[in-house]
């Protein structure tokens, strides 16, 4: 069983990790125990606030079914109950061979995939060899952020530009 690390793209985990991260903290440093506290509170809010934003702008668009590159975002998903029917590859350092890629044809035309997603990272020639004569679309999807700024509102761009790209991608 191979563990999926991309925990982060559930804001309601993110929190989670933020809490225990603040109480290490607290642990470690008792002096400033206060100031980690009302950081995590913080943060906490924001992240509710994003959680519902997202929930928000994916519902109209959560039964619609689509394909990801590569099985990351899983916790993505299932926070926003959305409908990822499939991924094109399990390890994205593997390219699928041509038998994995008439599946996932066949796959996308049996399920009526509206769009199959790329990563910035890896080629988007496999997508559109996949998505040749499916009706399905292509779009991108990045899980890591690689082009955005860094800075304390990075993550919260990221997510909402993961929501945005792929609301943008189901739509009809």
């Amino acid at each position: 069983l191979e563990l999926n690390p991309h925990f982060w793209l559930d804001p309601q985990l993110a929190g989670q990790a933020v809490a225990e991260i603040s109480t290490a903290l607290t642990k470690i440093d008792p002096d400033n125990q206060q100031q980690y506290r009302s950081n995590a509170a913080q943060l906490k809010a924001r992240l509710d606030t994003l959680d519902h934003q997202l929930r928000s702008s994916l519902a109209p668009v959560s039964k619609i079914p689509y394909v990801v590159f590569h099985d990351a975002y899983q916790y993505f998903e299932n926070a926003y109950a959305l409908n990822a029917v499939g991924s094109i590859t399990t390890n994205p350092e593997r390219k699928p061979g041509a038998r994995r890629v008439l599946e996932l044809r066949k796959k996308i035309k049996q399920l009526k995939a509206r769009a199959v997603f790329s990563e910035p990272q890896f080629e988007p020639r496999l997508v559109a060899t996949i998505i040749e004569g499916t009706g399905a679309r292509s779009g991108v999807l990045d899980p890591m952020g690689i082009d955005l700024p860094t800075g304390p509102d990075s993550y919260f761009m990221l997510m909402k530009k993961l929501a945005e790209n792929l609301r943008q991608g189901l739509q009809p």
